[in-house]
């Protein structure tokens, strides 16, 4: 309690002993604990974990696509997308996401036609539609797509899918 710096602890958190008893802390043999290993459930050995791969850090885009659904969904397009009533999976585009259209005249159809993002493109392709797919340019031209077509799309243009309509614009 001599050294400089000690803080006296008040005397009812002390201990009345007798300081004759009392063994330095140098003395005091440090305390060996055994390491413990879990043993595996069963008597098996524990598959190894595989490695976690840590995704690379994204590149700002400078600018975006968002399409603008006339039932109010507004959709910021990172990678593949398929629309339809009630889309499913495309084998071409496993990973696709799915965006399912509120078309209460189902004109639109359940897979009805798929997005992608392709650099400074976005392009649209007819998934072999009932009542197609066109595009409106913003200068007012319109490319009706065969079914299987593919076209492309620029900033405001305007998606129609059957009668169902899709704003188009770059972020």
């Amino acid at each position: 309690m001599d050294k400089p710096g000690f803080i006296v602890p008040p005397p009812w958190l002390v201990p009345e002993r007798d300081d004759e008893s009392t063994v330095p802390a140098e003395d005091v043999a440090p305390a060996s604990f055994p390491a413990f290993l879990p043993a595996p459930i069963g008597g098996m050995p524990a598959p190894a974990l595989p490695p976690r791969s840590v995704p690379a850090p994204e590149e700002p885009s400078v600018a975006g696509w968002r399409l603008t659904l006339d039932d109010g969904q507004s959709i910021v397009v990172t990678g593949a997308l398929v629309l339809g009533r009630d889309p499913a999976e495309v084998a071409s585009r496993p990973l696709a996401g799915l965006v399912r259209v509120h078309d209460p005249a189902r004109s639109v159809s359940k897979t009805h036609a798929v997005i992608d993002p392709g650099g400074q493109t976005l392009s649209v392709t007819d998934l072999g539609s009932t009542n197609g797919v066109s595009i409106t340019a913003p200068d007012g031209r319109v490319t009706d797509l065969d079914p299987g077509g593919q076209g492309f799309l620029e900033s405001g243009s305007r998606l129609i899918l059957g009668e169902f309509g899709v704003a188009v614009s770059r972020e």
